[in-house]
């Protein structure tokens, strides 16, 4: 039976080797998973190349070009997205208006999302989230008319923020990350010390306040716990020494039982981020281990923790956390 071989590929009379394609648009996919965006554009823009009009990449190299800030081309990618025909229609349309948010392309927004709630292509599920894209960009449109832009690095207030779900509160944030955000701070610093949003909000806030090198004081509150800090002097969640020391007490004793121990360190570094500024308290490493593989013993076993403190907070911030 004659051997088959795969279709060759050239580009401006250059013969691409069978499979190059391929590789670059899984190394973009891997990148983007790994959240390396800038590797991730190099790999897209090769395989773009070589398959302009290919659908199956177009979504990631779009997240990609959005998460560089890179709108523009981002815009171009999730249209092309958009009439290929791909069967994440929904998906690519929530993608193409964020990004044309971005770009202060509210008419456009604010037209298509009407005509697809019109028209009832949207599902029900899916409803809130873009009524909630629409009112944004309402909000933003009266605030910014073409006379009057936004400040430059000035992506939302505070007012704004509040009233995202949680999910879109934590992309916001993340959007920061690399900026300037000299005009970003004073809505960071009220995130940092609001009472009534997530701790995993809270914390993202005070990392990117560190970012930013803010030296003021400010009260931030927790689970009932309160504290002043200064971001620019604080340890980053996870790096301090005591978590730490923590983790590796936790090493030498379970060598001989690795995926135990993943799963510790897991819930470890969970509360770190989550308790962030605060931690277990004085208590040594030794102890804080102890608590640990007892709570994990409770996890599998069903029997009920030692009613001590440690414990109970342990459990509490891994039941109360939103990740």
């Amino acid at each position: 039976m004659p051997k088959k071989y795969r279709r060759l590929r050239k580009k401006e009379n250059i013969i691409v080797f069978p499979g190059t394609f391929e590789r670059l648009v899984e190394q973009g996919t891997n990148f983007v998973q790994q959240e390396k965006f800038d590797e991730a554009v190099v790999a897209f823009d090769q395989a773009i190349v070589y398959e302009p009009d290919h659908p199956d990449f177009l979504g990631p190299y779009a997240v990609a070009l959005y998460e560089t800030k890179d709108f523009e081309r981002a815009k171009e990618i999730a249209a092309m997205l958009l009439h290929s025909g791909t069967s994440n229609y929904v998906e690519a349309m929530e993608l193409y208006l964020t990004i044309c948010i971005q770009l202060q392309e509210y008419e456009e927004v604010e037209m298509t999302i009407e005509t697809l709630l019109d028209e009832k292509i949207i599902p029900i599920d899916l409803l809130t989230k873009f009524k909630y894209l629409r009112d944004l960009n309402s909000r933003l449109a009266e605030r910014y008319d073409t006379d009057e832009l936004p400040p430059a690095g000035t992506l939302f207030t505070f007012e704004d923020f509040i009233e995202m779900d949680v999910l879109m509160q934590q992309k916001s944030l993340a959007s920061l990350e690399g900026t300037d955000l000299r005009q970003m701070t004073m809505v960071l610093e009220d995130i940092a010390e609001s009472v009534h949003l997530s701790p995993l909000v809270i914390t993202f806030a005070l990392t990117l306040l560190h970012q930013a090198n803010y030296n003021k004081e400010l009260t931030v509150r927790k689970f009932g716990r309160e504290v002043v800090v200064t971001p620019a002097q604080m340890t980053l969640p996870g790096h301090d020494e005591q978590t730490q020391n923590v983790l590796l007490e936790l090493e030498q004793r379970m060598l001989q039982d690795p995926s135990r121990y993943e799963m510790v360190r897991g819930l470890i570094e969970k509360f770190a981020i989550t308790a962030f500024p605060f931690s277990w308290g004085n208590y040594p490493a030794d102890e804080v281990a102890d608590a640990y593989l007892l709570y994990i013993d409770s996890l599998f076993s069903g029997e009920e923790l030692p009613d001590t403190p440690l414990c109970t907070l342990i459990k509490q911030l891994d039941n109360d956390s939103d990740f």
